[in-house]
């Protein structure tokens, strides 16, 4: 049936309470887990992600400068320029894509 009920929303829409007949909750419960879908990932998530790696890489580096020396002090080095990298690179995207 088209068109809208009462409340302005479809025959699937959403009930007060943010779920509706597809299952789709406010707070995502209904959703099941498994892998993301590259355009699920918004630019700010990407930057996120990147940040994170970033700084798992620079703190697993200063672990291992103690014990490898220059190895974990590439490792350092690498995962910063990750992490002041990332914001970087999503503000270049907000401004050729606005």
């Amino acid at each position: 049936m088209g068109g809208n009920d009462a409340d302005g929303t479809g025959a699937g829409g959403s009930d007060a309470d943010g779920s509706g007949t597809e299952g789709n909750n406010a707070n995502g419960g209904d959703r099941e887990p498994g892998p993301v879908a590259p355009e699920e990932i918004g630019p700010a998530g990407a930057m996120i992600a990147v940040a994170f790696t970033g700084s798992v890489i620079a703190f697993a580096g200063f672990g291992l400068l103690v014990l490898l020396g220059e190895v974990g002090l590439v490792l350092v080095a690498v995962g910063l320029l990750a992490v002041l990298a990332s914001p970087a690179a999503y503000f270049r995207y907000r401004q050729l894509y606005r």
